[in-house]
């Protein structure tokens, strides 16, 4: 008797036993685990059995392939070219196989394809565009925000303080009398920065990635105009306070101006300055300012590296402004970036003839003021070139002339009184102009 028929014996002969298991037949349980056992085990055995039985049948058709190849029965393809080619060779030693030809030359070399376009199944692409230099954003973060549902915003400016102001007086004594002056009132009226950009139906379809790194351009271009807007509208506010950076004078006269103006913003607004705003070219000239020892002020490059900050405050590094500029403000509390909504994007083909040509307008587009309160928060500096007169030179009409103060690489200059000077007759030789 085989496996299978011993399997299949144990397990009708286990089926009998069901009833007396049902009943608590200790007997019939008994045996009913013996058998358990042993159909196990026969399961076992019929497994081996298989596997042995393929490996014999597999190695029954090698030898019929061996007998083939010796034979000289024809391959039927490449691989059993060279499998016949190999079992050829003498067993158990090193050996290398010169399979006979099967087609074409045996010793042709793989290379790359040589038919148009196959070359392109071996090039990975990359969906994400490689964009140009872009200036960081930066600037509208560093004011308060605000949104107004008209298109202009009126507010007051408080006028000066008329008199002495309050004072300690003696019993029966008069007051101090106050007066401020009429407030002034300022309107900022909101700008439209706007932008636009066509595209086909085939474009968008075909090459969406294309599609969205352009959108994305365009506004990236809208928040650039915007930035350079604000830049633009803080510089020419009325009110804000200014000073200069003497070109040739030394890195630690320009930090004590930066010093300077920090002061001056709390001086003169009540408020204490929240940044420095400069173009990364500036920065770089403190930085790396050393003293006369030859160490860094700021600390060597393999030191802790903090957040841009000088004198305390902190310093936003943008090409915003240019290299002949720096703004020190108290940006949060004494200006604002007014808007009505934000920036509205929206498609159309009803433009022109976009319908019949198959084209798609994107437009871009957003609503915004800037609002300083307290022109007194900001003082910008400004580099100048100072130049001497020369031997004979006399005053011009329009021109400001400077006195020169302090020392080398420290200079100050002072504009010299215009009623000190008289248009083609003083000698200005002893003054400066500036550029």
């Amino acid at each position: 008797m085989n496996l299978k028929e011993n399997l299949k014996t144990s397990q009708a002969e286990l089926q009998g036993l069901k009833s007396g298991i049902e009943s608590g037949d200790a007997e019939a349980i008994k045996r009913a685990g013996e058998l358990t056992s042993q159909i196990e085990n026969l399961k076992e055995q019929i497994k081996t059995a298989e596997k042995a039985a393929n490996l014999l049948s597999q190695i029954g058709n090698d030898e019929d392939e061996q007998a083939g190849a010796e034979s000289g029965v024809k391959a039927k393809n490449l691989g059993e070219n060279l499998v016949n080619a190999v079992k050829s060779a003498a067993p158990g030693k090193r050996f290398t196989v010169n399979a006979p030809e099967f087609g074409k030359a045996y010793n042709d070399v793989q290379k790359t394809p040589s038919t148009s376009g196959v070359s392109d199944f071996a090039t990975d692409l990359d969906y994400n565009v490689v964009t140009g230099a872009r200036t960081a954003l930066v600037i509208r973060d560093l004011f308060g925000s605000e949104t107004i549902s008209g298109s202009t915003l009126k507010f007051l400016v408080e006028g000066a303080l008329e008199g002495d102001g309050a004072k300690v007086t003696n019993e029966g004594a008069s007051k101090a009398q106050l007066h401020f002056a009429d407030p002034t009132p300022v309107t900022v009226s909101l700008k439209k920065i706007t932008a636009f950009i066509k595209e086909s139906d085939e474009y968008i379809s075909d090459y969406p990635f294309l599609a969205s790194a352009v959108n994305g351009r365009l506004l990236y271009q809208l928040a650039l105009k915007e930035q350079n807007e604000l830049t633009s509208d803080l510089l020419g506010t009325s009110g804000i306070q200014t000073g200069d950076i003497v070109s040739g004078n030394t890195t630690n006269d320009l930090a004590e101006r930066i010093l300077k103006a920090i002061s001056d913003v709390q001086e003169e607004s009540g408020f204490a300055a929240d940044v420095i705003v400069m173009n990364p070219s500036t920065w770089f000239t403190l930085r790396s300012a050393k003293d006369s020892n030859g160490q860094y002020y700021g600390g060597g490059f393999f030191g802790a590296q903090n957040a841009p900050n000088l004198w305390g405050t902190p310093v936003c590094v943008t090409t915003a402004v240019t290299s002949s500029q720096i703004i020190v403000g108290a940006f949060k509390t004494c200006g604002s970036v007014v808007t009505k909504g934000g920036v509205s994007v929206e498609m159309t083909n009803a433009d022109q003839d976009d319908f019949i040509k198959n084209l798609m307008t994107i437009r871009a587009e957003e609503r915004l003021a800037l609002a300083v309160r307290r022109p007194a928060g900001f003082k910008v500096l400004t580099s100048y070139t100072y130049t001497k007169g020369s031997a004979g030179d006399k005053a011009q009409s329009g021109v400001t002339y400077y006195s020169q103060s302090g020392s080398a690489g420290a200079y100050v200059y002072t504009a010299v009184p215009a009623s000190e000077i008289t248009v083609g007759t003083t000698d200005v030789s002893g003054y400066y102009t500036r550029a």
